[in-house]
């Protein structure tokens, strides 16, 4: 396997861009990419205690070099039918230091991701979108029924802020009574290089 110097291209666009975002990528170059389906966490208290707020969401994952992932997002910037926002992530040795975002991700067993965004809104969180995974890791806790080993539902947040504001927000996370537990869960940050709100809001 070769590895080489990359950019990690995510977006997390209303249910049904996906694939507009995709088939655009793949026409400025890209080999491919994933999608998946994850939910958007409403930003009023009052929607989401009526179970109303939340909205399905897709996250695709696109690995490009730069200057391909810059003429995909140009692109999508112009495309009024595509909506949400999108994040260039470099590795860390390849990153300029005066990053203005910060992606925080948040992998813990299920159940804790409600909890865990009411958490990060209080710490100056504008927003975050949860999907659902499962874990993989030989030792996790997984339990035996009749000789099938049952792997933990997982559930992962995606949280991206400013900078400033990712500490305050990663404290306030990680100091939650419910998450003290040994293996609970793992959280951790990215710098992003480039973010862009794509769609008829882009301020």
């Amino acid at each position: 396997m070769i590895l080489l110097q990359n950019c990690l291209l995510l977006s997390i666009l209303r249910h049904g861009d996906s694939d507009r975002f995709m088939s655009l990528a793949v026409k400025n170059g890209a080999r491919g990419g994933t999608i998946f389906l994850a939910k958007g966490t409403a930003s009023n208290s009052i929607l989401r205690m009526l179970g109303l707020g939340d909205k399905t969401r897709e996250i695709s994952l696109i690995v490009a070099d730069e200057n391909t992932a810059d003429n995909i997002i140009d692109n999508a910037i112009e495309n009024p039918k595509i909506e949400g926002v999108a994040a260039l992530l470099k590795t860390e040795e390849n990153m300029e230091e005066n990053n203005n975002w910060k992606l925080i991700t948040i992998i813990v067993n299920s159940g804790y991701a409600d909890d865990i965004m009411d958490t990060a809104r209080k710490a100056g969180a504008k927003g975050g979108t949860i999907t659902h995974a499962r874990g993989t890791a030989p030792n996790d806790g997984s339990a035996n029924f009749l000789g099938i080993t049952i792997v933990p539902e997982k559930e992962m947040i995606l949280i991206l802020c400013k900078n400033e504001d990712s500490d305050k927000i990663v404290d306030a996370i990680s100091n939650m009574e419910c998450l003290q537990a040994p293996g609970i869960g793992i959280i951790f940050t990215q710098n992003v290089k480039k973010f862009i709100n794509l769609g008829k809001d882009k301020k």
